[in-house]
């Protein structure tokens, strides 16, 4: 997060009763085995060890995002990194973004306070996470791929939240046919075996891995962030809990959000 000076801190507004992390769950320090041999981008499969550590149990919501944007905070340069600023400014491909004060389709979004937050940027979800880190005094943050992914499947290696099966009653996907967002932890057999809650379906998350693409893969020049999770635009293929997406930070979905961690590191 860019450096904020005492004045900037006594002369900023308390939003902190508003701001909400929401509901978290707490994943012990554990051993997993992380990724599969279903897709090259997953391989190898391999054992890995995650810290202790918080996790929403949800995504970020229209509520919880909308708090940041009518503090005026996402109006203000201390809460963006340098380049989340640049794109903020304009100074960095839009990607068919026309209007950069708020997500896209903001209006219409605002209506469903209780969904999932989306069509926003690495870069808005980064910014975020600062906010809400110095309105809380804790570390928020994106989760970084390891620990999105044994919050999501745990020690056993299952490829789905729930177990070994696909069933689209279970989740929103396209299988489920709703071809939308859904509220929040409305689908309740959407949880993990830690109870968090929309890791198969709904949206795409955004976390802090950077993708490195393989010798074969294409892609629009510039960094790369890892997307995790299902939504109502994927198959049952991609809600698998070890599938990887890569987006520039300047991208936006309609299925792509974001939720947090809570970190002494």
């Amino acid at each position: 997060m860019n450096y904020i000076s005492r004045e900037e801190i006594m002369n900023s507004p308390d939003y902190s009763s508003k701001a909400s992390i929401g509901l978290t769950k707490r994943i012990s320090s554990g051993f997993f085995y992380m990724g599969s041999r279903f897709h090259p981008r997953e391989r190898p499969t391999r054992q890995v060890f995650v810290p202790e550590f918080d996790i929403a149990n949800i995504p970020v919501t229209i509520g919880q995002y909308s708090t940041f944007i009518e503090s005026g905070a996402y109006q203000q340069q201390n809460w963006w990194s340098e380049n989340g600023w640049d794109w903020r400014q304009g100074n960095d491909d839009s990607w068919g973004r026309e209007d950069r004060s708020q997500p896209d389709a903001w209006s219409i979004q605002k209506r469903r306070e209780s969904h999932p937050v989306v069509g926003v940027t690495w870069y808005e979800a980064d910014a975020y996470c600062n906010w809400l880190s110095y309105q809380k005094k804790k570390t928020v943050r994106l989760p970084n791929e390891p620990e999105w992914e044994y919050a999501a499947r745990g020690e056993d290696g299952r490829p789905f939240p729930w177990g070994e099966e696909f069933d689209p009653a279970l989740t929103n996907t396209l299988e489920s046919g709703r071809f939308d967002t859904v509220e929040s932890a409305s689908i309740v057999t959407d949880a993990s075996p830690y109870d968090v809650k929309d890791m198969a379906g709904n949206v795409q998350q955004w976390t802090s891995g950077i993708y490195i693409p393989l010798a074969d893969e294409n892609y629009p020049p510039g960094k790369l962030y890892i997307a995790r999770g299902g939504s109502f635009n994927d198959s049952a293929y991609g809600s698998r809990v070890s599938y990887r997406r890569a987006y520039p930070p300047g991208f936006f979905f309609a299925f792509l959000g974001f939720r947090a961690v809570i970190t002494d590191h």
